[in-house]
């Protein structure tokens, strides 16, 4: 005898029935709670609020004072932050609490689109629970990027829009809406026009059908013969004419003041290799699907896909899915924890909420529900220990920290010891790599040896070995003396300080300045041993000299060390011992020091 097939949605129906709105309520907070609990910010949000606080100050919308560089790629979160950065409250607190509140009303939004999708009060809410139970999701609803801001923009246009199956009420006013959104999500970030411009097209083209009454979308009774053509262009002027008011103008005012359209983010993120980023691309989102166990989940897929894309505007829902995907692949991933994955999670959420929907044995059922959540919960408590193909949370998160020796502390510790701010004459000049928190903390003029805010690294950094998404670029030591930089900060790092030392050899400096020649070093520069509160000591290269820096160094009792142009192969080992996993540590850490200590 075959089992009776049961279904979640039904034990939801009869918990929840009459108090629906109750329920969804008591979601949304608890919602917030969760996401609040699991709150982060990551070091690229604060290169949004840099840019934000200069604004404030009335330096224009740039990252150092004077240099008109878009190294951002989300303008309108941007401009949202110039609030806190005014008014003098925390930027991270601010976008932490807003992320939430964007996070709920993606929620909400998500789980209407589904109930009218499926016609069931029941699915909707599974759908939304189980979008909630995405640790990916949930985490993100901080971190302090546009990343929630753009998800519930874009799922808003799908949700004014589709599905199309037949005449609706308030159809213009939808349409507009859908096109506020639209606008809304480009000047959020510029990739949003992926999403929107598949759901866009997916809508007109079936109404196209519609309106032709074409059997496979239903035949439109109006009393009047149609005109597919009219009807389109119609609906297309009322998406496109809101979204072009809002968009058109950002383009030309980005033309006048950075000189491009495209940000210099796009320049400092593409490869040199154009075969390898969609290779990579397909490792992520290979490692999402398997990180969170969806393998489980594949058998069903395959018995009731039939029948998901059977429901009336299913199709053109998942329709986005395929060519994010594209997009993922022909962009290289990136390496922050599945980041690119969220914008879609919703209508993934839905597939996953169909194919755990139904069952046979409370058991299996039980069991599988508690896997997937197990596999989704250690996303948040789970160390890198290979950063391929993401970072996790865990290395992620740099606020709240108050320790003294992380970025921020370190930064802080700068300000301190210089003063003044950016604006102010004779400050030293930084170059970093991890744009985000210590430049903001330390307040000082700084070069990005990344070239997300620096065109010519951008555009002739060196290469760097292996790819890794985001940073496929290294600023040349002859391009930081050109800039005038006076303290290499590089990667900020702590090591243990060597008794006897004196001097440093460029071999013991290429975990510090990786994938860059530093045999160009010029036979000046020195090595700075800062002091840290926990017996190590950081490390920073003196390229050019600075009164204030010379000035620190005396009132501190820094020691300085010269550098000896010489290589030891084995200063670049990571980790001591032997094994595989020894062997690739290591073998990384050698390639990113290639150019400086040849092993051939």
């Amino acid at each position: 005898m075959t089992a009776e097939v049961k279904r979640v949605s039904n034990i939801l129906d009869r918990r929840f029935e009459g108090h629906w709105k109750q329920a969804e309520t008591g979601l949304y907070v608890l919602a917030a709670i969760a996401a609040w609990i699991v709150r982060f910010v990551q070091d690229d949000a604060f290169i949004t609020y840099r840019y934000a606080r200069n604004l404030a100050r009335g330096n224009g919308l740039v990252f150092n004072p004077g240099e008109r560089v878009e190294g951002y790629t989300n303008f309108l979160w941007t401009l949202m932050h110039v609030i806190p950065e005014k008014l003098g409250w925390s930027s991270p607190i601010f976008s932490q609490v807003i992320g939430i509140a964007l996070m709920v009303a993606t929620v909400a939004v998500t789980l209407r689109l589904a109930r009218r999708l499926f016609s069931s009060q029941s699915f909707g809410f599974l759908v939304a629970l189980t979008l909630l139970a995405n640790m990916t999701f949930l985490t993100y609803a901080t971190g302090g990027l546009e990343t929630m801001q753009q998800t519930l923009l874009v799922v808003s246009v799908a949700a004014l829009l589709l599905p199309v199956t037949e005449s609706a009420t308030g159809v213009a006013a939808r349409r507009v809406g859908a096109g506020l959104c639209a606008g809304l999500a480009v000047l959020t970030r510029m990739d949003s026009v992926v999403l929107i411009t598949v759901w866009i097209l997916v809508y007109l083209i079936a109404l196209w059908r519609l309106e032709a009454g074409s059997s496979d979308a239903g035949i439109r009774d109006t009393g009047s013969e149609a005109n597919p053509v009219k009807a389109v262009v119609v609906a297309a002027l009322q998406i496109g004419v809101p979204a072009a008011v809002l968009v058109l103008p950002w383009f030309v005012w980005k033309l006048s003041y950075y000189g491009n359209l495209l940000p210099n983010t796009f320049y400092a993120k593409s490869a040199a290799n154009p075969l390898v980023p969609p290779l990579y691309g397909l490792f992520y989102i290979a490692a999402f699907f398997v990180s969170y166990a969806a393998f489980l989940l594949i058998g069903r897929f395959r018995r009731q896909r039939k029948a998901l894309f059977a429901v009336p505007g299913v199709a053109q829902v998942m329709a986005v899915i395929p060519v994010w995907f594209l997009y993922i692949c022909a962009v290289g991933g990136d390496f922050m924890e599945y980041r690119f994955m969220v914008p879609v999670l919703p209508v993934l959420a839905m597939v996953a909420a169909y194919l755990i929907d139904e069952y046979k044995s409370p058991r299996k059922e039980v069991l599988l529900i508690v896997v997937l959540l197990f596999f989704s919960g250690i996303h948040r408590v789970m160390p890198t220990i290979i950063p391929y193909p993401v970072l996790t949370f865990t290395e992620l998160s740099h606020w709240p920290n108050e320790s003294t020796t992380s970025w921020k502390g370190k930064g802080e510790l700068l300000a301190t010891e210089f003063p003044g701010g950016a604006d102010l004459a004779g400050q030293p000049v930084l170059a970093v790599a991890p744009l985000g928190v210590l430049p903001y903390f330390a307040d000082l003029p700084t070069i990005d040896m990344l070239g997300l805010t620096d065109p010519v690294t951008a555009r002739t950094g060196y290469p760097i070995n292996p790819y890794y998404p985001g940073h496929v670029r290294m600023a040349t030591v002859q391009h930081l003396i050109d800039q005038g930089a006076n303290l290499v900060l590089a990667q900020p790092g702590a090591t243990d300080p060597e008794a006897g030392r004196d001097s440093y050899r460029l071999s013991e400096l290429t975990f510090l300045y990786p994938s860059a020649d530093l045999n160009d070093l010029p036979d000046t520069a020195q090595v700075i041993e800062i002091p840290q509160i926990d017996g190590k000591v950081w490390l920073v290269i003196y390229l050019t000299p600075n009164a204030k820096v010379d000035a620190a160094i005396e009132r501190n009792g820094w020691n300085v060390y010269p550098i000896d142009h010489t290589c030891v192969i084995e200063d670049m080992d990571v980790v001591a011992g032997s094994g595989p996993f020894v062997d690739f540590a290591n073998g990384m850490s050698r390639m990113v020091g290639e150019r400086t200590c040849p092993q051939t």
